[in-house]
C-alpha cells in the first residue's frame, strides 16, 4: 500500500472517530429517577428528552464496526492476489483503490440506517458523509495523478488533501472535547494508605 492509501485511511479513520454534538442537559437521567414528577410537569410544557448520549454512543459503536469493515474489505481484496501480483505495486494499489471505494458506498448507506435524533448528530453525521465523498474522490485523483502526473493533477490532489486534512483536524477537537465529556478516562487511584509504625516495644 502506497502514500496515497495510507493517507485516505488514515483521514477516513479520524473522521470515523468524529461523534455528536454536546447535550443540553441531563433530564433524561433524572426522568429516569422521577417518572411521576416528569408526568406531572409534561402536562405544562413538553421537551424533547436529550438523546445526544445515547447518540454518541450508536455512533462510536457505528464506526468501530465500519473501521473493522475497511481493514477486512481490504485485506479480503488483497488475499485474492498471489505474491507476484503483490510484487506488482501499480496492481496492489488499483486493488486497495477498489476495495476502499466499494466499502465507502457501502458506509455510506449504512449511514442513513442511523436512527440520530438529535439535530446537531445528524448534521455531523452528513459532515462524515461528505468526508467520505472528499477521500473517494481523493482516490480516484490520486491514481489519475499516478498515471498522468501533470501540474493540474498535483494540484487537484493537492486539494482535496488539503480539504481532508482540515476536516480531520476540526473533527479530532470535537472528538476530544466529546469525549470528555461522554466517555472520560477513570479518574487514578487513590495512592495507598502508609503502613501504620510498629508499636514501640516494652
Amino acid at each position: 500500500m502506497n502514500t496515497l492509501a495510507k493517507i485516505s485511511l488514515s483521514v477516513l479513520f479520524t473522521l470515523f472517530l468524529t461523534a455528536c454534538e454536546q447535550p443540553n442537559s441531563t433530564k433524561t437521567q433524572s426522568s429516569a429517577e422521577s417518572p411521576v414528577q416528569v408526568k406531572e410537569e409534561s402536562k405544562e410544557e413538553v421537551k424533547p428528552a436529550d438523546t445526544g448520549a445515547q447518540d454518541y454512543k450508536m455512533l462510536r459503536e457505528w464506526q468501530d464496526t465500519q473501521e473493522k469493515a475497511l481493514n477486512d474489505a481490504i485485506k479480503a481484496a488483497t488475499e485474492t492476489l498471489t505474491d507476484k501480483q503483490k510484487a506488482d505495486s501499480t496492481l496492489m494499489q488499483e486493488t486497495v483503490n477498489n476495495a476502499l471505494l466499494a466499502q465507502i458506498d457501502h458506509i455510506k448507506i449504512s449511514a442513513e440506517t442511523l436512527n440520530i435524533q438529535n439535530n446537531e448528530v445528524k448534521a455531523l453525521k452528513d459532515k462524515t458523509l461528505e468526508v467520505l465523498t472528499l477521500g473517494a474522490q481523493m482516490i480516484v485523483e490520486g491514481a489519475k495523478m499516478e498515471k498522468n502526473p501533470t501540474p493540474e493533477a498535483h494540484k487537484a490532489f493537492g486539494e482535496l488533501q488539503t480539504k481532508l486534512n482540515q476536516l480531520a483536524e476540526e473533527g479530532q477537537q470535537l472528538e476530544n472535547i466529546l469525549r470528555a465529556k461522554y466517555d472520560p478516562a477513570p479518574a487514578p487511584a487513590p495512592a495507598p494508605a502508609p503502613a501504620p509504625a510498629p508499636a514501640p516495644q516494652q
